[in-house]
C-alpha cells in the first residue's frame, strides 16, 4: 500500500515543473492576450540559445581558456570575434520575425477524430524578408515557408480533434532559427478563433428506425422488409442474400432484390431512440442518422432534451441538426 502511494505521489522535480509551467502559462496569456491579427514585436517574441548555440558557448569557452593558458593574441581574437558573430546571431534572429503579420481562417466543421483545417496566413509590410519562419499547433505537423518576394504566405495546419463541442487548437507557435541556427526566436499565439467539432458518427441500424415511424402510406425502398419492389444492377457491397440468385443461374446477369415499406417520408430522430446508451452514444448515432437521412433526401426532425428541430431538409437544416448534437450539455462556448 505504502509502495502504491509513493509511485502516486508527484516527484519534487514534476512539481516544480508543473508550478513553473503554469505560471509561464498564465505569463504568455497575460503578454499575448488573443487578437485576430497579431504583429510580431519585441513584446510577442522570445530569444535564446538553441542546443547548437549553447555548444558554440561552450567551444567559445574552451577555447578561451586555452587562450589565456597559452597566452595566444590570435586565438583572443578570433573568441572575440565569434563573441561578436554570436551576438549578431541574436539580432539578425529576432529580426527575421520582427514586424510578421499573422492571422487564422478555421475551415469547415469536422467530425470527431478526424483533422480540423487551419489556414495560417503570414503578411509581410514594407520591404523586410522573411526566410524560413515555421508555424505549427501543437500536435500538427510543423510547416516552414518563406516571404521574398510575395507579401502572403498561406499554409495549411491540420490539427487532430478528439471531442465534440468548440475546438480550439491551442496557441500557434512561430519559430524561426535563421540565419546561422545558434538562436532560436519564437512566438506563441493565441489568433482567437475555433472551429465546430461534431460527434463522431456511429453506425446504427437505421432501417428498424424507419420502420418504427408513424406510417402515412408514402413508399420509400427500404433494404431488408418483406415487401418485393424490384430489381437492380448488383453493385459490390450489396448483401449476398438479396442477390437473384434464379436470375443468375439462368445466365441473365447478377441483381440484387429491392424491398419497399410504407413508411413516414418525414422522419423523427428521438432522443428515447437509444435507452441503454450513454449520452455520447446517443449522440453518435444519431449524428450517423442524420447524415444518411440527409444525403437520402428525406425530411427528419430532430428531438433532443430542451430542444426540437421540425422536419425539414437542406444544407441549413442539415447543419442546425449536427450543430444541436455537436452542442448537446456543452455549457455555452465550451468544446473540446
Amino acid at each position: 500500500m505504502q509502495i502504491a502511494a509513493a509511485v502516486a505521489r508527484p516527484s519534487f522535480k514534476d512539481m516544480l515543473l508543473r508550478a513553473w509551467r503554469s505560471r509561464f502559462i498564465f505569463w504568455v496569456e497575460r503578454r499575448i492576450p488573443p487578437a485576430r491579427n497579431i504583429v510580431l514585436s519585441h513584446r510577442n517574441i522570445f530569444i535564446i540559445p538553441n542546443k547548437q548555440g549553447l555548444g558554440f558557448l561552450l567551444v567559445l569557452a574552451l577555447m578561451f581558456i586555452g587562450a589565456i593558458n597559452y597566452e595566444i593574441s590570435l586565438a583572443f581574437a578570433l573568441v572575440f570575434l565569434l563573441i561578436g558573430v554570436f551576438v549578431l546571431t541574436i539580432f539578425y534572429t529576432f529580426r527575421n520575425l520582427a514586424g510578421l503579420h499573422l492571422s487564422a481562417v478555421p475551415g469547415s466543421s469536422v467530425f470527431a477524430g478526424e483533422k480540423a483545417e487551419i489556414i495560417v496566413i503570414l503578411n509581410r509590410h514594407g520591404e523586410r524578408c522573411y526566410e524560413s519562419v515555421q508555424v505549427s499547433f501543437p500536435g500538427s505537423r510543423k510547416l516552414s515557408c518563406d516571404l521574398l518576394e510575395a507579401t502572403e504566405q498561406r499554409l495549411t495546419l491540420y490539427v487532430p480533434t478528439e471531442k465534440r463541442g468548440y475546438f480550439a487548437p491551442g496557441r500557434l507557435v512561430v519559430e524561426t532559427v535563421f540565419p546561422l541556427g545558434i538562436c532560436r526566436a519564437w512566438s506563441l499565439l493565441d489568433l482567437d478563433f475555433r472551429t465546430l467539432v461534431y460527434p463522431r458518427p456511429e453506425d446504427c441500424d437505421l432501417d428498424w428506425i424507419l420502420s418504427n415511424q408513424h406510417h402515412t402510406g408514402n413508399t420509400t425502398i427500404v433494404r431488408g422488409n418483406d415487401d418485393f419492389h424490384g430489381l437492380r444492377d448488383y453493385r459490390e457491397g450489396d448483401s449476398l442474400k438479396h442477390v437473384a440468385w434464379k436470375i443468375l443461374a439462368r445466365g441473365q446477369g447478377m441483381y440484387t432484390k429491392e424491398y419497399s415499406s410504407n413508411i413516414d417520408e418525414k422522419i423523427w430522430l428521438r432522443w428515447d431512440m437509444f435507452p441503454t446508451l450513454d449520452t455520447e452514444k446517443r449522440l453518435s448515432r444519431l449524428c450517423w442518422c442524420v447524415i444518411k437521412l440527409d444525403a437520402a433526401g428525406i425530411d427528419y426532425g430532430l428531438e433532443l432534451p430542451g430542444f426540437r428541430l421540425q422536419p425539414a431538409k437542406g444544407q441549413v437544416h442539415y447543419q442546425q441538426a449536427l450543430q444541436a448534437l455537436a452542442l448537446f450539455g456543452l455549457p455555452a462556448g465550451a468544446g473540446a
